[in-house]
């Protein structure tokens, strides 16, 4: 049976920065939130090993290539879905493993499936753009878009999510490929997901930043029905230097 509403996560886990003294409430939030499918990026083998302890009702995207351990992977519920496909597609990153990451996943044990993929945009302090002032991230999210195009079939749910280092063009260019993003599709205005403070460990002085640049987008075949950023902490620490965005959708 096809479940009614899907929650999905986009979480930058902020690579080992602080690690693991965040453990316990990445945890907290994993356990309250309970994601049906949890994309996340700045990921890296300890934190891997963390999420694969802390979801065990969760599967994963296995592979050798170094990607999927030290920069993005998927998770998804074991009790709805079994992966039937995936890969790792080259979009323009300066950053040698990352990729835009995708997996098809099919309900269990029914043939529809739905098409998951993940990235981390190139952040806007490497260096060329801070020289030149050109963004890297419009030439990835055409890449992206085209992707996205090829490899969604037709009538088939769709989601895109992570880490967009960019508050503006990718709604503008996703959108232009079908993809909406879960507050916009509700009207609401994004909350800001970076940067979650006292966890970011800002000092007086410092440049700081309050930014939108997570984002969960999906296509007309998924109706977006709630839309948030939980914060959530444990104790007081929070899980990461972004805070999440969790989405609810009914496939339609």
């Amino acid at each position: 049976m096809v479940p009614t509403r899907l929650s999905l996560i986009t979480y930058n886990l902020w690579l080992t920065e602080r690690w693991p003294a965040r453990a316990d409430a990445l945890e907290r939030f994993l356990k309250l939130f309970a994601p049906d499918v949890l994309c996340v990026q700045e990921l890296q083998r300890p934190t891997q090993e963390f999420l694969d302890g802390a979801l065990k009702e969760h599967d994963r995207v296995r592979d050798p290539f170094s990607g999927w351990t030290n920069e993005s992977n998927i998770y998804w519920s074991k009790a709805l879905f079994e992966n039937v496909e995936y890969g790792a597609q080259e979009v323009g990153h300066l950053e040698p493993e990352r990729r835009m990451f995708w997996a098809r996943l099919r309900f269990k044990p029914l043939p529809r499936t739905i098409f998951v993929a993940t990235v981390h945009l190139t952040s806007r302090r490497n260096r060329d753009e801070g020289e030149s002032g050109l963004s890297p991230r419009v030439r990835q999210l055409k890449r992206i878009a085209d992707e996205l195009t090829r490899l969604v079939r037709k009538d088939e749910p769709a989601f895109f999510m992570g880490d967009m280092n960019d508050a503006w063009h990718p709604q503008r260019i996703l959108k232009q490929a079908g993809f909406v993003s879960c507050f916009a599709a509700l009207g609401m205005q994004s909350p800001p997901t970076f940067q979650c403070y006292p966890t970011a460990n800002v000092r007086p002085d410092e440049p700081t930043v309050t930014e939108a640049i997570d984002l969960i987008v999906a296509n007309r075949h998924a109706r977006a029905v709630a839309a948030s950023v939980p914060q959530c902490y444990g104790e007081d620490t929070a899980p990461s230097d972004h805070w999440p965005v969790q989405a609810v959708y009914e496939l339609v």
